[in-house]
């Protein structure tokens, strides 16, 4: 073997160099296609400041994922003080998914993209609620949320 490596060294010298070449490769390029980024997510929008009791409302939101990793499931956790009970969201007004417990989530959201989000609550009886909507993977909560305040006026 050793003999015929010296008779013809052109083919060990293009194997050992694609070898390289693809070691190389995967040294350089791999890291560029792993999601090793911490997951965040920023949550724009406005509450509204008034809603009547007894009737449904919605809050319309964007949901920006600013990281460079998939977020998945892209959920929307609220926290409601008040006389507000959540229904279930629209994401991208085709996902319609219900509320469970304190969350919803629709899907999956990759890296630098943005989505819709549509969000319906029922204002249960008259008084004052607050509403506190934050991005979250599943359980984890991946971003700040958004807080605001809400009077509910009696049905007239």
């Amino acid at each position: 073997m050793l003999a015929w490596v010296r008779r013809n060294p052109r083919p060990v010298a293009l194997a050992v160099a694609a070898v390289v070449l693809i070691i190389a490769f995967f040294v350089v390029v791999a890291p560029l296609f792993s999601s090793s980024s911490v997951p965040t997510a920023e949550i724009a929008g406005a509450l509204p400041a008034s809603a009547v009791a007894g009737r449904q409302f919605e809050v319309d939101v964007g949901l920006d994922n600013t990281s460079y990793t998939s977020i998945s499931p892209m959920c929307v956790t609220v926290q409601t003080h008040g006389n507000v009970r959540p229904d279930y969201a629209i994401f991208q007004d085709v996902d319609r998914r219900t509320f469970n417990g304190d969350s919803v989530c629709g899907g999956s959201l990759a890296g630098q993209a943005s989505i819709s989000v549509r969000l319906f609550f029922t204002a249960t009886s008259a008084g004052s609620a607050g509403l506190t909507l934050t991005p979250a993977e599943g359980s984890h909560l991946v971003g700040a949320g958004l807080a605001g305040a809400i009077a509910v006026a009696a049905a007239g």
